[in-house]
């Protein structure tokens, strides 16, 4: 499959539709509480901090606690409605919005997301029981189509473990777009790898059996990234600037929060999880395993210079961007100015000591 079939069908979708979409709110801290659509690239549950976070917190900064989120099976379809002009902000793996830089798309990222990421990669132990092997044509991978933040993970992951391989070098693949689906693929023998998260990690080895299933890889451990970001077009973000500021605040003043107060965590995980959280202990691995890593960001400042120029590289290098894309600069793709407001509006930097004391500073707007 073309590299280039998601940026086509970006362009598709930017001549078919024409619709723009403002956000409720300005730079307005002390009126209506900012209404701000986001379509968001998962529909994970390990993303429900970072989700629900204008819902649960949103008062503190006169954001909207009324739902404003849709959720897409993968960031590059967020990526196409926000280019439409249908959501206000997206967030997905980075290359989904340096992708829209691609196709011409004025947009910058204003809000990290997630760091690093609490994916695995999992084999089915009767084929495969080390990374080494997944070169194997016998051993059927589940990947992204071209340009998929899944393709970029695995990338990261295959480069630090010096495989001198990229998934275009995978000979036996299959395109799944979700963990749900990569999940259930793997649970009845259709593929033998795949990307889990921890709590789809648990559900396949409750069906199949703890031996039955080999973690080939723990991402965060292996690749040093960040794994979701927000951003939005440039003129919005003009316009917008406090109300942008004030919805990343919101997010990272959620992440801290959560990482602070298991039983917080596990009350939003219930309220937010269709039929609530059957298993506390994987919540409880998921949370300590967000903590160990700080996979949750606290601050805006893990949005660094060196962070993107990083991917940028391995982006090029793996054939995910265009090599002129590569060349861009850390103002090219970042709303630097925003994330310094978020900061203020955050009352500081926090540090992980600090989250784990629970001393988490009063929200400063």
């Amino acid at each position: 499959m073309s590299r280039h079939l998601k940026v086509f069908a970006l362009i598709s979708v930017l001549a078919l539709v024409g619709a723009a979409c403002d956000g409720d709110g300005g730079d307005e801290t002390g009126g209506e509480p900012g209404v701000v659509e986001h379509a968001a690239g998962s529909t994970a549950d390990a993303y429900i901090p970072e989700y629900r976070a204008p819902e649960l917190f949103g008062d503190l900064f006169n954001i909207s606690t009324d739902e404003h989120l849709t959720m897409f099976e993968e960031g590059a379809l967020a990526a196409q409605v926000l280019a439409s002009g249908d959501a206000d902000v997206a967030s997905g793996g980075f290359t989904n919005m340096a992708q829209l830089v691609e196709a011409g798309q004025d947009v910058k990222v204003f809000c990290p997301i997630q760091k690093d990421s609490t994916e695995h990669l999992i084999g089915r132990t009767d084929t495969i029981t080390s990374l080494e092997q997944i070169t194997d044509p016998n051993v059927s991978v589940a990947v992204e189509s071209a340009g998929g933040f899944l393709n970029l993970l695995m990338n990261l992951v295959f480069l630090n473990r010096g495989l001198g391989i990229t998934t275009d070098d995978l000979t036996n693949t299959v395109i799944l777009e979700d963990g749900s689906l990569r999940l259930a693929a793997l649970a009845a023998g259709d593929v033998d790898v795949g990307s889990l998260d921890l709590f789809e990690q648990a559900d396949l080895k409750a069906e199949l059996g703890e031996d039955a299933v080999t973690v080939l890889s723990v991402v965060a451990e292996d690749a040093e990234f960040l794994s979701n970001v927000m951003w939005a077009k440039t003129d919005w973000l003009a316009e917008n600037q406090d109300l942008a500021a004030r919805y990343c605040a919101t997010i990272l003043y959620s992440n801290r929060v959560l990482a602070s107060d298991f039983d917080r965590y596990l009350e939003v995980l219930n309220q937010y999880i269709v039929g609530g959280v059957e298993d506390e202990d994987v919540a409880q691995a998921n949370w300590d395993f967000a903590r160990q890593y700080e996979v949750w960001p606290y601050n805006p400042s893990v949005l660094t210079a060196d962070v993107i120029a990083d991917q940028l590289k391995v982006s090029v290098d793996t054939g995910i961007l265009e090599p002129s894309t590569g060349e861009l600069s850390f103002e090219d793709l970042v709303d630097s100015d925003i994330l310094e407001l978020a900061q203020q509006y955050l009352g500081g930097d926090v540090t992980l000591e600090d989250v784990e004391a629970g001393n988490i500073p009063e929200p400063s707007v």
